[in-house]
């Protein structure tokens, strides 16, 4: 009998101890929230654009206490798709991901958008080697031309656009491609692959090796680039993670995403007719 109840006792301390060791275990309340995905899209270097957004990601986690992950998608077309189906809940977006995901799925909303210096982030520029004989978007016929990503408006929708303004067609090109990010862009000219190529201007303003590039047309104002999390989220995380943004001025969270951007501010529906506009017209048969 004794026996029989040191083992007992043995085995309520042995329960005991581990039941104590599962609570004291439990993550706080604060780590047991669900984390936010932030998505973001391959506009250039898929692993230099998840470090530019880091430094942003973690001064909204810290503020809001809100855990916040970042996912970078493969290309435009499944970050627009990841967007309007929820599978992530806040997003850097474009003009045109942004028509896209909103006018399909109607399931986001824009938090802020980003202010960089000279508005140099919200302007296209078509550009060419230095050398070439072209200098002007007439002079392009019979040319070769790289666009990025066929979702891109700063890289394929409005440039295709201002060469259809200029009497270029996209059958009066010689050859063309979408050779993804705007750095590609950069480099399929600077290499010689293309006559010329189309990017934002605030990516070109920032390439090391611009001064062998010019710029034939441009800059051209577009649409702003802008943050947007799922319509659906409680109006209240809404409303903070909103005002984190507009607080934001930490110049190493701003300088991280670009050297030239000075912050966030205000940012509607109707900021995006032009990019509407223009995507119509290129996609309307």
């Amino acid at each position: 009998m004794k026996n029989s109840s040191s083992r007992w006792f043995r085995t309520f301390i042995f329960g005991l101890t581990c039941l104590i060791s599962a609570c004291l275990s439990l993550p706080s309340a604060a780590a047991d929230k669900q984390a936010l995905r932030l998505g973001l899209y391959p506009y250039a270097n898929p692993a230099a654009v998840y470090q530019s957004f880091r430094p942003l990601v973690e001064a909204l986690a810290r503020q809001s206490g809100q855990p916040i992950t970042i996912d970078v998608a493969p290309n435009y077309t499944s970050h627009v798709r990841r967007l309007g189906e929820g599978k992530i809940d806040l997003a850097f977006v474009g003009p045109s991901p942004y028509v896209k995901a909103n006018d399909r799925y109607h399931s986001i909303e824009l938090l802020a958008r980003l202010n960089i210096q000279n508005d140099s982030g919200d302007q296209t520029v078509i550009i060419a080697k230095r050398q070439s004989p072209v200098t002007k978007l007439a002079d392009l016929k019979g040319k070769t031309f790289a666009f990025g990503d066929y979702q891109s408006f700063g890289s394929h929708f409005m440039p295709r656009y201002l060469l259809r303004q200029s009497g270029v067609a996209i059958w009066d090109l010689m050859a063309y491609d979408y050779v993804m990010g705007h750095d590609n862009v950069i480099l399929a000219v600077l290499h010689g692959d293309f006559d010329a190529g189309a990017v934002r201007n605030d990516v070109f303003q920032n390439y090391p090796a611009r001064e062998t590039l010019k710029i034939i047309a441009g800059p051209i104002a577009i649409p702003p680039h802008a943050i947007v999390c799922r319509k659906d989220l409680p109006p209240a995380l809404k409303a903070s993670l909103r005002q984190i943004l507009l607080g934001i001025k930490d110049p190493q969270v701003l300088k991280a995403i670009d050297p030239r951007m000075t912050g966030f501010s205000p940012v509607a529906d109707q900021d995006f007719n032009l990019a509407r506009q223009v995507i119509k017209a290129i996609e309307t048969p």
